[in-house]
């Protein structure tokens, strides 16, 4: 694949104030999902004949805070970090085109279980992590051409330079992401695409538009399907991230517009933490709270996949019967009434977030969606393999 010198030189200067101001290389926020990159203002030249344009290339797209990045033909190989955009990949049908992946544990691939003929075997690909590192050493084993995952979260997370973007960036590829899971990390200065945004910029950067349309086409049904059968009264619900196996501390989740909390949007439930007095980040707590604030329904969701059991009956057996032993929690509403449940994975893309959308209809309002299946797995693995 052919990469093009001025593609290097622009997606160096974006990355590079980025890093330090978190400044957008193309406008708006998220980029623009149509997967066109906005047009230069032309300079007039002092002869009479206009300059000869250069074609614009055929797969191009905006995303901050990189900005616009362009290739003369799709990306060969690429890498992400964890499930949002590793769950992208899939949708868009890049599976074979995957080099390796950054975090393995905060990708839970268990859902495509239920896709007939989509599947992502996570053992068969390096990871660039090594514990809590992400050396610049993986990045030149792996030699992808796009780096799916944003530069700045690489400066605030792994204690990345600007200098160490800039040299990934230029001797191997460029970096194309936006870390969308959370909202609350002050180092983000610049806007949150959501996930249809995410999902339709890296379409458009590999030329798979129509596949996005179809994958979204989906999710906007569901959406609708659900909340036109929301009953009058919410349930209230409180998301916990458990700490251990059986937990004994959570941290409290408050529920807002980030993708990780996109399935609770999309229900329109209660926060069961709202007017708790709880601060909204960086503190664990315990059962004798979770008593205090008494919720219907608790949610456990996990940000390691690997270490929480997301399968229901597992959970029941280990979390719930333990929850109904203990001195405190075993007078809580929702343990008194079987309502803790699973509550996935919060790294989620457009494939993951379908079923955990699905699940937590069910959860919220089991009187009206009880079991059923609210989208058609066959025609959502169609559309991902080709062959729908």
């Amino acid at each position: 694949m052919t990469r093009t010198e001025r593609t290097r030189r622009r997606l160096l200067a974006t990355v590079a104030s980025a890093a330090t101001v978190g400044v957008a290389g193309c406008g708006g926020a998220g980029g623009g999902t149509d997967g066109t990159a906005e047009s230069a203002t032309a300079t007039e030249t002092p002869t009479e004949t206009a300059a000869p344009t250069t074609a614009a290339p055929e797969y191009e797209a905006c995303m901050e805070p990189v900005g616009c990045l362009s290739f003369d033909e799709p990306p060969e190989t690429w890498v992400a970090n964890a499930g949002i955009y590793c769950d992208i990949g899939v949708a868009l049908g890049l599976v074979d085109r995957l080099a390796a992946i950054g975090s393995p544990r905060r990708y839970y691939t268990g859902y495509y279980d239920e896709l007939p003929g989509v599947s992502l075997d996570k053992s068969q690909f390096p990871a660039l992590s090594r514990g809590t590192r992400m050396p610049k050493e993986s990045f030149y084993a792996v030699d992808a051409d796009v780096h799916v995952m944003d530069p700045v979260w690489m400066i605030n997370t792994f204690g990345w330079t600007e200098a160490d973007v800039e040299e990934i960036a230029t001797n191997i590829g460029p970096f194309f992401g936006n870390y969308i899971r959370e909202q609350q990390d002050a180092w983000h200065t610049y806007p949150y695409p959501t996930l249809s945004e995410a999902f339709g910029n890296v379409a458009a950067l590999f030329g798979r538009r129509e596949r996005y349309e179809r994958i979204e086409q989906v999710r906007t049904e569901l959406a609708e399907t659900i909340r036109s059968r929301l009953p009058e009264e919410r349930t209230e619900v409180l998301l916990l991230r458990p700490q251990g196996v059986p937990p004994n501390s959570f941290f409290p989740q408050y529920m807002d517009d980030s993708v990780s909390d996109l399935q609770w949007q999309i229900v329109e439930v209660d926060d069961a933490l709202t007017d708790s007095g709880i601060p909204e980040w960086g503190v664990r707590i315990d059962y004798e709270t979770i008593a205090r604030i008494d919720p219907e329904v608790i949610v456990m969701e996990t940000q390691f996949a690997d270490d929480f059991v997301l399968d229901d009956d597992s959970f029941r057996e280990f979390t719930l019967n333990f929850m109904r032993e203990h001195p405190v929690a075993r007078d809580v509403t929702a343990v008194e009434n079987g309502r803790v449940h699973a509550g996935g994975i919060n790294y989620q893309g457009p494939l993951v977030s379908l079923f955990q959308t699905e699940h937590a209809a069910r959860v919220a309002y089991p009187d009206e969606f009880g079991d059923e299946e609210l989208f058609d797995r066959e025609r959502v693995a169609g559309i991902v393999t080709g062959e729908g």
